[in-house]
């Protein structure tokens, strides 16, 4: 093994102090973000799911009985698995839209979902503490 001159000793042990910080921040913020992502795409997954059930319902259908609105709820709550959703967060609003078609439009929303942080290390500034997903779908 070879030996540095007497002067330089340390100087890894310095040089990898200074570097960590940055490096740890890194690191921190892949795990955060994916976290936050993972949260997003499941929520919105768990909305438009609850939206496509919601409007497979329909109440004046004796074939098919039920409350539009409840069943899109219930099916959110169930797509939604990472923790349980507050039945206050979800919102649907069924009615009729004018629009070419005049169709019956069910809408799903989740908003002002808390976000919980996996490491808690990164600041509010650099991460959304906050989720929300709507889907919209029409009734045959």
């Amino acid at each position: 093994m070879r030996r540095g001159p007497e002067g330089e000793r340390g100087g890894s042990a310095v040089e990898f102090a200074l570097v960590l910080p940055v490096l740890m921040l890194i690191l921190f913020a892949i795990l955060e973000y994916g976290w936050y992502m993972t949260h997003q795409l499941t929520l919105a997954n768990a909305v438009a799911a609850g939206a496509r059930a919601g409007v497979k319902v329909r109440d004046w259908d004796p074939e098919n009985p039920g409350d539009p609105e409840e069943e899109a709820r219930r099916v959110v709550r169930e797509g939604f698995w990472l923790f349980d959703l507050p039945e206050g967060n979800i919102q649907t609003d069924a009615e009729v839209r004018l629009g070419p078609s005049g169709a019956r439009m069910l809408e799903v929303k989740v908003v002002d979902l808390s976000f919980r942080s996996l490491t808690g290390y990164l600041p509010d500034s650099l991460l959304p503490r906050r989720l929300s997903a709507k889907s919209l779908s029409a009734f045959p």
